[in-house]
C-alpha cells in the first residue's frame, strides 16, 4: 500500500489484484451477492481504514460478470471492472479478471502451484502533444508485479475486453 498514491491507484494496483489472486471464490461470491456495493466497500476502506492520503470519488465504478466454457466445457469466469475516469498517470480505466478452472497436471504431483488467475489493466500513462491519452496494458501478477505487456488500446470498454481476451488467449 502506497499511502501517497491515490485511492484509485491503490484500489487497482493493490486491493483488487490481491483479493482476486488469493480469494477469487469469495470475491465472486460477494460480487454476485452485493454487486457494486462490494467494490465501493473496498474503495472506501482504503481511506477509512488503511490511511490512503489521496482520496477520490468512486463515481463510475461498476463491473460486468461473464462465464464462458473452456475447451473441456468447464467454466472460465470473466470480470471486467469499470473504474472512475483516471485523473493522473498510473491510474486505470478498466481491469479484466480471469479465473480458469484448475486442471490436474504433473505440477500437482511436484507440489508446484500454477496460477489459474489473471488480472489485466488498461492504464493511463500520459498524453500526446495533441492532448490524446497514452495507454498501456499491464498484467498484475500474483506476486504483486505490474508487468507492461504492450501498448494500450483506446479507453473503450469493448476494445479493451477484446484486447485482454486476446492476451489471455480466450
Amino acid at each position: 500500500m502506497d499511502k501517497n498514491k491515490s485511492q484509485h491507484w491503490n484500489f487497482t494496483h493493490e486491493t483488487i489484484p490481491i483479493m482476486w489472486h488469493k480469494q477469487n471464490e469469495n470475491f465472486l461470491k460477494y460480487l454476485d451477492k452485493d454487486g457494486v456495493k462490494f467494490l465501493r466497500f473496498w474503495w472506501k476502506h482504503l481511506v477509512e481504514n488503511m490511511g490512503v492520503l489521496v482520496p477520490s470519488s468512486s463515481e463510475g465504478l461498476g463491473f460486468q460478470l461473464k462465464e464462458i466454457p473452456d475447451k473441456d466445457g468447464k467454466p472460465i469466469k470473466l470480470v471486467t471492472i469499470i473504474l472512475p475516469e483516471p485523473t493522473v498517470d498510473g491510474e486505470v480505466y478498466y481491469m479484466f479478471l480471469v479465473k480458469k478452472p484448475k486442471k490436474i497436471t504433473i505440477a500437482d504431483f511436484l507440489m508446484l502451484r500454477i496460477p489459474t488467475t489473471n488480472v489485466i489493466a488498461l492504464q493511463r500513462d500520459g498524453t500526446n502533444d495533441d492532448g490524446s491519452v497514452i495507454t498501456n496494458m499491464y498484467e498484475l501478477t500474483p506476486m504483486a508485479r505490474n508487468i507492461r505487456i504492450g501498448p494500450g488500446v483506446d479507453p473503450v470498454l469493448d476494445t479493451f475486453q477484446k484486447a485482454a481476451r486476446e492476451y489471455v488467449k480466450l
